[in-house]
């Protein structure tokens, strides 16, 4: 199976450095941009796609139902797509954390894994849930040609995994809004093929 990881296109919070998590916002005139960027892009790739999953999340879905449309295939709500939960932190901006919390901040964003913020759900639970929906899920169906939406943090959990066997450098595997993860999926192997592609957003704005 062909299957592509998307990251969901900006929001306003992404844009205001705002903690989302399984809060939400809407898209950004440049988050429109993207997504129109991205179904070129697809559309001249793939000929034909099978099924669409996608987060509950509104900023994945709107990117999960313009996919669908345009290849006129499936879209299933999956919540196991949906991103980590930031517990307490959600609504925060990343600045705030770390001028409140330094050690928080950093363990979350940048060196640990296991670490669970207050009410939430740590990076190595979040990405076992989306591998989970892929080799138990994905894998058992005939599908030749299939897309994911889904998040950033929750992306950079599990292409750690799949590409180092552990998640000590999860950061590494930041996404842009948009971009989107090849793999190749079967029955016993998942393997990543090309991560953070994101060459059709280069003609966009940066403003």
């Amino acid at each position: 199976m062909n299957l592509l990881l998307i990251r969901h296109a900006e929001t306003e919070w992404n844009r205001g450095g705002l903690i989302q998590g399984h809060q939400d916002s809407a898209l950004t005139a440049r988050g429109l941009q993207e997504t129109t960027a991205l179904l070129i892009a697809l559309a001249h790739e793939f000929p034909s796609v099978d099924a669409v999953y996608t987060s509950p999340a509104g900023r994945a879905h709107h990117m999960g139902n313009a996919i669908a449309s345009h290849f006129r295939c499936p879209l299933s709500v999956e919540p196991l797509l949906q991103e980590q939960a930031f517990g307490d932190y959600e609504g925060m901006t990343r600045v705030q954390l770390q001028r409140d919390n330094p050690l928080s901040a950093e363990a979350l964003f940048s060196t640990d894994a296991l670490f669970t913020p207050p009410g939430g759900e740590s990076l190595a639970g979040a990405a076992q849930r989306l591998l989970s929906f892929i080799r138990n899920d994905l894998a058992a169906t005939p599908h030749t040609t299939c897309f994911v939406v889904t998040h950033g943090h929750i992306l950079q959990g599990a292409l750690a995994i799949l590409k180092d066997g552990k998640m000590d450098n999860f950061p590494r595997y930041a996404q842009p809004n948009a971009s989107y993860a090849r793999l190749t999926l079967t029955a016993d192997r998942c393997e990543v093929i090309k991560w953070g592609i994101a060459t059709h957003l280069r003609h966009l704005s940066q403003t």
